[in-house]
């Protein structure tokens, strides 16, 4: 948990709150913010942000992703870019964060569950999967979007739960596979798995495996 004027960033859900109620903010505007908070005071550049968040995508969609993300993030804290009181853009570099920073006890860290070990890969990206319900689908809120056809606006659930993850179709149109096998009713994941969400592939992975976190590429 990470603290900064009336904001705290729980890094392990990858939720925002202000003064106790959460604000919605999508996961890639809020992995630019963690980004950020890891080095206060300090720039990020926008290429370090793009191996980071970006390693597979052209270059004119990174510029679009990065642009949108920051807008998105700065409009979350209300935080006009011309007065910035949190993030401040340094033109044709980067980013940094202004705002002082209160974090979490070394003993709250160490006690984080290990939901924090569950990810999906989609198009080269991270998606951090937090403790409890995850959903999948076109909703904008849920942990990892998807903007296809075929996707259903809640098409899957992953629950963590105990240091496991399970997989759960929501009565879909299109169906949810994991590893070729349609799923009918929960059905637990392991390291690797592949999952098809409609037409679309995404991969499961876990924190065992963080030197191939980014390896997957898109269906």
């Amino acid at each position: 948990m990470v603290r900064f004027g009336p904001f705290e960033a729980d890094l392990t859900t990858g939720e925002l709150r202000r003064e106790g109620a959460r604000i919605s903010l999508q996961d890639m505007p809020f992995q630019v913010l963690v980004a950020l908070l890891e080095r206060p005071g300090q720039l990020v550049t926008r290429d370090e942000l793009r191996q980071r968040l970006w390693p597979e995508a052209v270059f004119t969609d990174f510029e679009h992703g990065l642009n949108k993300a920051v807008n998105k993030l700065r409009r979350a804290l209300e935080d006009p870019p011309a007065t910035p009181r949190y993030v401040e853009t340094l033109p044709k570099r980067g980013y940094r964060f202004l705002a002082p920073l209160e974090r979490a006890a070394p003993a709250a860290v160490a006690s984080a569950p290990a939901s924090t070990a569950f990810r999906l890969i989609y198009q080269g990206r991270s998606f951090p999967l937090g403790a409890g319900v995850n959903l999948i689908g076109r909703d904008p809120m849920a942990s990892l979007c998807l903007d296809a056809s075929s996707v259903s606006r809640r098409h899957a659930e992953i629950v963590v739960s105990d240091g496991s993850a399970s997989l759960r179709d929501l009565e879909s149109k299109n169906g949810t596979f994991r590893g070729g096998a349609r799923v009918t009713s929960p059905v637990p994941l392991q390291d690797g798995d592949e999952i098809k969400i409609g037409t679309v592939r995404v991969e499961f992975r876990s924190a065992s495996s963080t030197s191939t976190v980014t390896s997957a590429s898109s269906g």
